[in-house]
C-alpha cells in the first residue's frame, strides 16, 4: 500500500512539473517609426505554442517553463528571435534585399532600385521551392499580369504564355525567349528547370527595344546556372511513386447480372405503381 501511496505522488509531482507554465507578454513594433505591426508572428521554440500581435502591436503567450527564446517574424521584415522575459518590447528591421535583387534585362544586369522599366525577375530560389517540371509553372503566381494557358488538348503541348494579352489575331502572341543572350526559337517546356539561374519577363517597349518587333509581344530572358569557384555543390532530387490499393475492393457486376438486375427493378417498380 505505501508503494501504490508513493507511486501515485511521484506521478502527480511529475503531473505538476510538466503542466507548469508562464505567460510572456510584449509589444512588436518597427524599428524604422516605432508604429506597430499588427497580425505579427510569435512562435515558442521548442514548442507548437504561439499567437500573434492585436492592432496595438501588443501579444500575450502561455508557453511552458522549459522555453527560453521566442522567434518573431513578419512579413517585409527580418525574423528576430528574443529571449523570453516579461514586457518585451521588439523592434523588426525592414527587409530591404528585394531592391538589391540583380535583373537581367536587354542590355545587361541592373539592380532593381535602378531599373525603371516594367520586368519582374524570378530566381532560383523561387523555381527550387517548388515542385515543377516545366520552366513555364515557375512563371505561374510568380509574376503578375502575365497568362499562362493551355494552348492545346495535346499531351505534352507546351502552355500559351502570354504578356501583353492578343496583339493579333493571324499573327504569332508569343513572347520572345532568350537564354543567355541568344534568341531561342523552341518550346520554353524544352529547358530542364533545374538548369535555371534567374528569369527576367520585360513587360514594356523600352525594356524590350533592343529586339524590335520581336520583342512586341514581351521578352522572357533566362539565365541558365554556370561553374563558380568555391567548393562542389550536388544537387540530388527523387521522386518516390506509390500505388493506393483499397483494403475492401468493390464487387461489380458483370453484363449479364447488370440487365438481370435493372428488369428486376423496372419490375418492382411497375408493379408499385399499379398499386
Amino acid at each position: 500500500m505505501k508503494r501504490l501511496f508513493s507511486f501515485m505522488m511521484v506521478m502527480c509531482l511529475i503531473s505538476m512539473s510538466a503542466l507548469a507554465s508562464k505567460t510572456v507578454t510584449g509589444r512588436v513594433v518597427s524599428a524604422s517609426d516605432n508604429e506597430p505591426l499588427i497580425g505579427a508572428s510569435v512562435q515558442a521554440i521548442g514548442s507548437n505554442q504561439g499567437t500573434g500581435t492585436d492592432v496595438n502591436g501588443e501579444f500575450s503567450l502561455t508557453v511552458n517553463d522549459n522555453v527560453k527564446q521566442l522567434r518573431v517574424s513578419y512579413v517585409g521584415y527580418q525574423e528576430q528571435i528574443v529571449a523570453v522575459a516579461s514586457n518585451l518590447t521588439i523592434a523588426l528591421v525592414e527587409e530591404d534585399l528585394t531592391l538589391d535583387e540583380v535583373m537581367v534585362v536587354a542590355y545587361g544586369t541592373t539592380k532593381k532600385t535602378s531599373f525603371t522599366g516594367s520586368a519582374q525577375a524570378v530566381n532560383n530560389k523561387k523555381i527550387e521551392t517548388r515542385p515543377i517540371t516545366s520552366a513555364t509553372k515557375a512563371l505561374e503566381g510568380n509574376v503578375g499580369g502575365i497568362q499562362v494557358g493551355g494552348s492545346s488538348g495535346q499531351p505534352g503541348a507546351a502552355p500559351a504564355i502570354r504578356i501583353r494579352g492578343f496583339g493579333s489575331i493571324n499573327a504569332d502572341n508569343n513572347p520572345l525567349y532568350v537564354v543567355d543572350g541568344i534568341p531561342f526559337d523552341g518550346s520554353l517546356s524544352d529547358i530542364n528547370p533545374n538548369d535555371i539561374e534567374s528569369m527576367t519577363v520585360l513587360k514594356d517597349a523600352s525594356a524590350s527595344a533592343l529586339y524590335g518587333a520581336r520583342g512586341a509581344n514581351g521578352v522572357i530572358m533566362i539565365q541558365t546556372k554556370k561553374g563558380a569557384e568555391g567548393r562542389t555543390n550536388v544537387t540530388w532530387r527523387s521522386t518516390v511513386v506509390g500505388l493506393i490499393v483499397p483494403l475492401h475492393a468493390t464487387r461489380l457486376l458483370i453484363k449479364s447480372s447488370l440487365f438481370s438486375f435493372t428488369t428486376r427493378a423496372c419490375a418492382t417498380t411497375l408493379s408499385l405503381t399499379r398499386v
